[in-house]
């Protein structure tokens, strides 16, 4: 009885690992570690200095700076 119940757990491990192992891996295939809005408030120009910092320090994917409700935003996505 004791070699069947070690048996179960071992193939539960196993299964346990290969299912984790599986997700990390399509986790590293899409890429996508985050995205989030910044709003930059009513200074157009100091949102386009957060944008090009995104850009090219960050090296993030952004989207076009947009007016909505109280100020400048854009997107950004890694």
């Amino acid at each position: 009885m004791r070699s069947i119940r070690r048996m179960v757990a071992i193939v539960g491990v196993v299964a346990t690992v290969a299912v984790g192992g599986t997700t990390v891996a399509n986790a590293q295939t899409v890429g996508v570690q985050g995205e989030g809005e910044v709003a930059c408030g009513y200074d157009y120009g100091k949102c386009v200095t957060q944008w090009y910092d995104y850009v090219l320090v960050k090296n993030y994917i952004v989207s076009k700076i947009y007016y909505r409700g109280g100020g400048y935003h854009f997107y950004w996505w890694n």
